[in-house]
């Protein structure tokens, strides 16, 4: 009786503790993100399915927009923005990029992550109307999923302007988006939203929070499109700055380069860009902001 008594209390405590591992060891996992925005021609495209799986993962966007459009017939795809930012489960991301003076914004959760796979709700929204909005989309690691949304005038249409300088007009377009998850332990985690941006003092010196803290990042009002002499390279350069309570770019430092001869231009370019500061507390404050730039892209 003493043996079986003792069998069952060791089997009764294995099952708790055993969940806790399972537990524990999922929270050792993130996800590294990419998040590609397009802008597509939905009227003259086939139609396909809200959430597709790709048939590949390609490593840039412009073998996405040759791969999407061979496999899908998305007509006239072009992406506007791209975004590289690593989460744990149950953490969430915002970010806002302007488009046509007005935001584009979308939020990103994600709800699970397991070894080889990760679920997240995305929402996105331009001035103001939603998009699109998907709930508890499972992707494999180092998959892609396309997520297909609605229409907005974030779209743009380019022309031949005077002297051949090619020129933008604003014009309604249907969303695309892309999304690919590197599935990681967290201490290898990139980008995370407190790389992405950071309260500081004047200096560049990180401020710790307090429990309680609100801090609530820079958003970009404008950007500014790198100009090259006989056309833009290929690649992306990440930067960061300081970005001051006027909503200044300071203290701009080059963090990955395809290029070091690229990254003048580069930095011309982020030095011009607009910011709403951020703010703790309430209060404009200074704080770090990384921004990756793909270059030939428009913004």
């Amino acid at each position: 009786m003493r043996t079986k008594a003792l069998i069952a209390l060791l089997l009764a405590s294995t099952i708790p503790s055993t969940g806790y591992a399972q537990a524990a060891k999922r929270a050792e996992y993130g996800a590294n993100l990419t998040i590609a925005v397009y802008q597509y021609d939905d009227a003259r495209s086939k139609q396909f399915s809200e959430v597709v799986k790709l048939k590949q993962t390609v490593s840039s966007a412009e073998e996405e927009i040759d791969l999407i459009t061979r496999s899908y017939g998305v007509e006239e795809l072009k992406v506007r923005h791209i975004r590289s930012v690593g989460l744990r489960e149950g953490e969430s991301f915002s970010d806002s990029q302007p488009m046509n003076e007005r935001p584009f914004v979308f939020t990103i959760t994600l709800r699970l992550v397991t070894r080889s796979e990760v679920r997240f709700d995305l929402a996105a929204r331009y001035d103001g109307q939603v998009l699109l909005e998907a709930k508890d989309v499972p992707v494999a690691n180092y998959e892609t999923v396309m997520l297909r949304g609605g229409r907005g005038g974030f779209g743009v249409r380019e022309f031949a302007g005077p002297g051949g300088v090619p020129e933008t007009v604003p014009e309604t377009r249907a969303l695309l988006l892309t999304l690919t998850p590197t599935i990681i332990a967290v201490r290898g985690l990139q980008n995370r939203p407190a790389d992405i941006s950071r309260p500081t003092d004047r200096f560049g010196a990180q401020v710790t929070l307090k429990e309680g803290d609100v801090f609530i990042m820079p958003t970009v009002l404008a950007r500014v499109a790198p100009k090259f002499a006989g056309g833009a390279p290929k690649g992306s350069i990440t930067l960061e700055a300081v970005i001051t309570p006027e909503g200044q770019v300071t203290n701009v430092k080059v963090l990955d380069t395809p290029d070091p001869a690229f990254n003048p231009k580069v930095i011309e370019a982020f030095r011009q860009y607009r910011f709403s500061p951020a703010t703790l507390n309430g209060q404009p404050t200074y704080a770090t902001y990384r921004e990756t730039i793909v270059l030939g892209q428009q913004q």
